[in-house]
């Protein structure tokens, strides 16, 4: 069966609905030292979370200027969507090590390998690919810094233009049946 270019839009729309939005979490609209929200990007960070903006060994950011940490050792290092998300991972610098223990639900999900950590920021990547809400980190709190927090999020409602490339091909799809039922 032969497509028209109506349908075959029609299923490009289709194929977009379910696609992954990424988002990077970088920290640099804020400036100077303070505490971090608790809902900073839209996500629910543990008590402790500091950001900075200066530059001091070996907490070096993956990006720019600022960066965060905590130095909190009386509640888990940890913070949460919303929604569920793929977690991708995010940039590290300090000391000591770094790993992550990921949760769905309250469940724990997957448990990474930790990695040795230095002045040069490394990507530490979840090594996960399901959905998540949570993320904790294993982590010597106030001896390393995180950076360029990086996640997917599905599309769950369609765009206009998606719905509109949908209706068109719906329609050029009844159009091209009705003409060859004649």
């Amino acid at each position: 069966m032969k497509l028209s270019g109506t349908s075959a839009f029609a299923l490009l729309g289709l194929a977009m609905l379910g696609s992954a939005h990424a988002t990077i979490i970088d920290f640099e609209d804020l400036s100077g030292h303070s505490s971090l929200p608790s809902n900073y990007a839209g996500l629910n960070w543990s008590e402790g979370w500091i950001y900075y903006d200066w530059a001091q060994w070996p907490y070096t950011p993956a990006s720019g200027l600022v960066r965060v940490y905590n130095s909190n050792t009386a509640v888990p290092t940890s913070f949460s969507f919303a929604t569920d998300v793929v977690f991708n991972g995010a940039f590290f610098a300090g000391l000591y090590s770094a790993g992550f223990d990921l949760y769905n639900d309250g469940a724990l999900v997957f448990s990474g390998d930790a990695v040795a950590l230095s002045s040069t920021p490394l990507f530490l990547s979840s090594g996960y690919s399901g959905l998540v809400d949570e993320v904790t980190l294993r982590v010597t709190n106030g001896y390393f810094v995180m950076d360029d927090v990086s996640y997917n999020t599905q599309q769950h409602v369609p765009e206009p233009g998606s719905l509109a490339l949908i209706g068109l091909g719906l329609a050029g799809l009844a159009a091209f049946r009705r003409r060859k039922a004649v």
